[in-house]
Order: structure tokens, then C-alpha cells, then sequence
């Protein structure tokens, strides 16, 4: 986040009150290892989030385990002990207890066994709280296509940049997770800074200060994550470690743009389960709208129907004669309403990808950018249809 981070409690100085049949014993162990860290070991979850809800200096740490439902837990948390700082431990978490555990901004999740530093480093990582600007957990918005070429990549540098130009809350990380043929740096005219193989290493090594050096910072104000394209080491990228560069993305940004392809990945249903608002993105052809309305359920099913994609058909015309597709047939064709829209201006376009620059700074006062604008506005505003978006265009 923007704001300076200070530790609300010092990890040195933590009391950790456990709940791990399987690998209590590793924690405790590795914990004797960090000076001034105590653990406390519980025969059941419940008592364990009452005692640690009771310390001032407590720190819940969990493991995935049978005995009881980690999602229900983590809601319970959230809505009850929300200042309460907490670690998962344990392999395959379940995607829904992800996605709560990325926007809870004091909880961290670690594999086991457990080392010494990544347990250190995770401790400290719960115990610090933002004190200057709200939870300490920036808006995660994500941007996919339904078939190539429908503007995914265009709209997603378009919402980082207007939201990097605003007077508040404009902290903002364009992330590509498109290790093929990402386009961001290319758009954008920067250098990819990403090193692929940080990415296949432990997740535990990926921090704040890492994850700037990888930081690609063009003169407009975008702070772009991006990799040079290659499929070598693509195989052996790990997802834990794609979710810990995003889970610190959103710690230290106000917003977070994902730019998610559209081919599988083993790190596709976290990101879209953790994300705030998922788009997708489509062409007014007829295979682009079914592809849009598979795509769509496809990101449902990936997140258990958390996911709600919003569609957004692109290049809309203002033809009053001809073929066009209207709106009113768009919705036919996918089946679901269609959250918005965005005007078609190639010479907008065109300039923007010429000049390496986000469709506003290349030619001010184009339909492209002010649709975007209209999106941003719904997203916050919370509108849910596309006439809602419509309205609030025309009253703009």
C-alpha cells in the first residue's frame, strides 16, 4: 500500500497459539530456533482462535486438517476477529481458502514442513499492520479474453493507467501472467524485468524488496511485472509462488491489473478466486460471444462459482445500417447479461500501440478511454448491468 507499514506487534515478541496434529511438532521445533517466539499447542481449532483472540501479542497458526471446514474458519475470522493475525500450514489448500486468505491482510499461508526463515519471515509478515489506509489490501482486478485479439491486454494497461493518474488510491501494478506471448511490455514499449526462474524457486524467498526489483517502471506512472516471453522454464513455474507475487503485489499496491491469458494454468483458479473482479473480454463476432460465454463458465467452475465475470464486449460501433451486433443480441448469444461495453476507435488504438503509451496519454478524449473510465466508475460503484453502465455514460 502506499502508506509506511508499521509493526503492530514485533515478530520477535509473538506467542503462537497452534492447532497442527500432523506438523505441530515441525513448527514448534523450527520456532525454538527464532529467538522470543513461543508456542502454545491446542487440541482443537476452536480453542486455539480463542486463545489466540485473547493475547495481544497472539498469532493463530492452523493446519489443513479434516477435522474441521478452513473456509468456515477463515470467514469466521474475518467477520469476528478481523485484526487477528493467522497462518495456514499444509498442502492443497482448497481454492476457496485461498482466495480468503489472500484478502486477509495479516494472514500468510506456508508449506510443510516448515523452515526456520519462512516461518520468521511469515510471522512478521502478519504482524504488521498498516495503520494509514484501510485494511492494507489493494483491489485485485483481473482482465482475460475469450478469443485472441478481443483488446484484454489494451483495456487492462488503459485501467492501470487511469487509475494511476488519479489524486488518491492511484498506486497501481499492471501483472502479466502471460509467460508465452505476453503483450504488456510490448504496449507499453518497457523492458520485461521478471526473471522466469525466481518463479520456479520457494515461495518463500519472494518478498517486497524482490518483488521491485522485478518492477518494470515506465515514465507514465504504471508499475508493470512482467517476463520476457519464453515457454522453457514454463512447466516448472510454481503456483505458490505466482500466488505469494500477487498476495505481495496486493500488500504494497492499491490496485493490482492482471492481465490473465487464456490458456490453462495451474495457478488459473487461485488468481481468478482471489481476484476482486474478473473481465472478460470480447469481440462482436458470433464465435467470439460463444467463446465469451464458455470462458465465463469456465471461471466459474475454476473458482466453485465465486467468480463473477462481468463481459465486456469491445469495439462497439455506432453503424445504423449494416450487420453490427447490438447488445440486446450479444446477451442472446452468451446467455448472461453484458456488464459493458467499449467503443471502437482504431486510430486511438493504433496510436496507443505505436507510441508505447496507454490509449489516453496517445490521443486524449477518445471514446476508448472514456468507456474505460465508465468501467472503473461501475467497478467501484458497484453497478451490476449493463444499463446501469449505460446510464452512467451518458450522464458523464
Amino acid at each position: 500500500m502506499t502508506g509506511a507499514q508499521t509493526p503492530a506487534t514485533p515478530a520477535s515478541k509473538a506467542r503462537l497459539h497452534m492447532f497442527a496434529p500432523q506438523w505441530g511438532g515441525n513448527v514448534s521445533e523450527t520456532a525454538v530456533e527464532l529467538p522470543g517466539l513461543s508456542v502454545i499447542t491446542h487440541g482443537d481449532v476452536a480453542a486455539t482462535l480463542e486463545a489466540a483472540a485473547k493475547e495481544v501479542n497472539g498469532v493463530l497458526i492452523v493446519e489443513q486438517d479434516a477435522s474441521f471446514d478452513l473456509v468456515e474458519l477463515l470467514i469466521h475470522v474475518s467477520q469476528t476477529h478481523p485484526d487477528l493475525p493467522g497462518i495456514v500450514i499444509g498442502q492443497n489448500v482448497p481454492v476457496l481458502a485461498v482466495k480468503h486468505i489472500i484478502s486477509m491482510a495479516r494472514w500468510d499461508m506456508l508449506d510443510a514442513p516448515v523452515r526456520s526463515q519462512s516461518l520468521e519471515e511469515a510471522v512478521a509478515h502478519v504482524c504488521r499492520k498498516d495503520t494509514t489506509s484501510g485494511d492494507g489490501t489493494g483491489k485485485c482486478w483481473t482482465v482475460t479474453s475469450s478469443v485472441g485479439g478481443a483488446g484484454a491486454t489494451l483495456v487492462a494497461v488503459e485501467l492501470a493507467y487511469q487509475i494511476s493518474q488519479r489524486e488518491s488510491a492511484n498506486n497501481v501494478c499492471l501483472v502479466d501472467l502471460n509467460f508465452f506471448d505476453g503483450a504488456c511490455a510490448s504496449y507499453l514499449n518497457c523492458p520485461s524485468n521478471l526473471n522466469q526462474s525466481a518463479l520456479t524457486q520457494s515461495a518463500d524467498r519472494i518478498d517486497d524488496a524482490l518483488l521491485q526489483a522485478f518492477i518494470s517502471r515506465h515514465k507514465n506512472g504504471i508499475h508493470l511485472l512482467s517476463a520476457p516471453r519464453s515457454d522453457r522454464l514454463w512447466s516448472t513455474i510454481k503456483p505458490e509462488a505466482i500466488l505469494k507475487v500477487l498476495d505481495v503485489a496486493c500488500a504494497t499496491y492499491d490496485h493490482v491489473i492482471i492481465d490473465l491469458p487464456r490458456w490453462p494454468a495451474p495457478w488459473n483458479a487461485a488468481v481468478v478466486t482471489g481476484s476482486d473482479e474478473v473481465i472478460v473480454m470480447s469481440e462482436l463476432t458470433v464465435p467470439a460471444l460463444h467463446a465469451a460465454r464458455y470462458r465465463a463458465e469456465e471461471l466459474e467452475d475454476l473458482s466453485d462459482g465465486v467468480a463473477q465475470p462481468r463481459i465486456l464486449l469491445n469495439r462497439m460501433t455506432k453503424k445504423v445500417f449494416g450487420n453490427a451486433v447490438t447488445v440486446a443480441q450479444a446477451e442472446e448469444a452468451i446467455g448472461r447479461p453484458v456488464y459493458g461495453t467499449v467503443s471502437s476507435d482504431w486510430e486511438a488504438a493504433l496510436a496507443s500501440v505505436n507510441f508505447g503509451q496507454a490509449v489516453s496519454q496517445a490521443k486524449p478524449g477518445n471514446r476508448i478511454s472514456k468507456d474505460v473510465e465508465t468501467l472503473i466508475s461501475a467497478l467501484e460503484g458497484g453497478a451490476e448491468a449493463t444499463g446501469q453502465i449505460i446510464k452512467a455514460r451518458k450522464s458523464a
